[in-house]
């Protein structure tokens, strides 16, 4: 991992800071984990109480999450973090670039989507292979800022990107043609992933959607028949709603060549191929 103990970290002192310092160099680690953490590398007296404590208000502000009973830093809190940010996601991709395995969990839609656009669409692509987007649902359009709009135009249009929806309600067709108008290639199929599945260069990402989360977008979909149905106020409340979404990211030439042979496949003599 990146050392990133010799960062400040502005507002957060104390046992706080300590926690968050060693979560940046090791992770995830259960509390008990952290407290030895604590003792071996800052030479910290705080009891294994104190350090539960803090954790467990680092949870509560957004700082920290628990992943299978383990800490480590929320990517809602890095993505504010500046340079610390940056840091970390050069430390997940250094993860999954060693053929490992990175298990990432988003609290909401909006989280989750901005991932997408600021990090995974920018993993390592030195050889400009063709890159696949294959949903169920086209996620909405909600919550991206004008930058990221901008970055999404910039990286559709240095590289061929495949977006393949399995379904054609309003939502997902409105969705598609918008992401079309910015670079993307739009079609209405699937692929043998039943998971919403990204390929970027040798990486694939697999997320794993609750099953309230999938129901409700399915039943948000179908009632947006047209236009005059469109609640943006309603799209964005989903989008910021707290739903656990996990992201499973690997380093897997062969699957991501299948998914991508796939994907041209289904292209192959329609109009929106661009040679």
């Amino acid at each position: 991992m990146v050392g990133l103990t010799s960062i400040a970290i502005s507002g957060v002192k104390g046992t706080k800071a300590q926690i968050i310092h060693a979560l940046c160099e090791e992770w995830p680690l259960t509390a008990k984990q952290v407290h030895n953490a604590l003792k071996r590398r800052h030479s910290s007296a705080s009891s294994y109480q104190a350090v539960h404590k803090a954790a467990k208000q680092l949870i509560e502000e957004g700082v920290l999450q628990k992943v299978d009973g383990k800490l480590q830093i929320s990517y809602g809190w890095v993505r504010k973090t500046g340079e610390l940010s940056r840091r970390l996601e050069s430390s997940f991709r250094e993860k999954t670039g060693n053929s490992e395995i990175s298990t990432l969990k988003f609290n909401s839609l909006v989280e989750y989507g901005k991932f997408l656009i600021d990090s995974f669409l920018c993993y390592p692509n030195p050889e400009n292979k063709d890159c696949v987007c294959s949903w169920n649902h086209a996620y909405p359009i909600t919550g991206v800022s004008q930058e990221e709009h901008e970055t999404m135009k910039l990286i559709f249009g240095k590289t061929t990107h495949y977006s393949i929806c399995a379904n054609r309600t309003f939502l997902d067709n409105m969705t598609q043609e918008y992401l079309s108008k910015i670079g993307k290639r739009a079609f209405t199929g699937k692929l043998s992933s039943k998971l919403d599945t990204f390929v970027t260069g040798d990486y694939v990402l697999q997320a794993f959607l609750p099953a309230e989360f999938e129901k409700e977008l399915d039943e948000l979909y179908a009632k947006t028949k047209s236009e005059k149905d469109l609640d943006m106020q309603k799209l964005f409340e989903f989008a910021c709603k707290n739903y656990e979404i996990t992201a499973v990211i690997s380093k897997n030439q062969k699957l991501a060549d299948k998914l991508r042979a796939e994907a041209k496949e289904l292209f192959v003599g329609q109009k929106v191929v661009r040679k």
